[in-house]
């Protein structure tokens, strides 16, 4: 299913790319897709080149301070493409932020408010599928220094239209 592997990765690409360009000149970002393969109970990253549903796809974004003095306040986003759902635990380091708009930002799990039929309301988990990206505040990025964050989704299995076959 390699149309749906490109399409995530260049939908990632470009979300990745306008969060590394809205921090400052001096840093760099990149973003790589990897598949994970389990191999005698151990992950094994490999490269994504085609995909399928099921499989589960590992997000790295690698951010690099290539300039004389430290950045503050730095931000790392990695997108959640649409098409995969995140899985719960993966992001690393763990402190990160989930978003389902990827502009407002909130610790994981997500919770929403719905209304009930009596007119009250109860706060309710968001699933997994609808988080659209993580975020985590790495602070101060020393001169010279990088920093790497991750996330793992599993690729969907599509839905079919109405009206036609699967």
């Amino acid at each position: 299913m390699k149309p749906l592997l490109n399409l995530c990765f260049v939908v990632a690409a470009l979300a990745f790319g306008q969060a590394a360009l809205a921090q400052t000149p001096a840093v760099t970002s990149t973003l790589s897709a990897q598949r994970v393969e389990m191999v005698d109970g151990k992950a094994v990253l490999k490269p994504a080149v085609q995909s399928k549903p099921g499989e589960v796809i590992e997000y790295s974004g690698a951010y690099r301070n290539s300039g004389a003095t430290p950045i503050e306040k730095l931000q790392a986003v990695v997108p959640v493409p649409v098409g995969t759902t995140f899985i719960a635990g993966s992001a690393q380091p763990a402190s990160a932020q989930a978003s389902t708009d990827g502009t407002r930002f909130a610790a994981m799990p997500l919770v929403r408010m719905v209304k009930q039929a009596d007119g009250t309301e109860r706060k309710e988990a968001v699933p997994l599928a609808e988080y659209r990206a993580l975020r985590w505040d790495v602070g101060t990025l020393g001169a010279a220094a990088s920093t790497v964050v991750s996330l793992r989704v599993r690729i969907d299995t599509p839905v079919a239209a109405a009206g036609t076959k699967p």
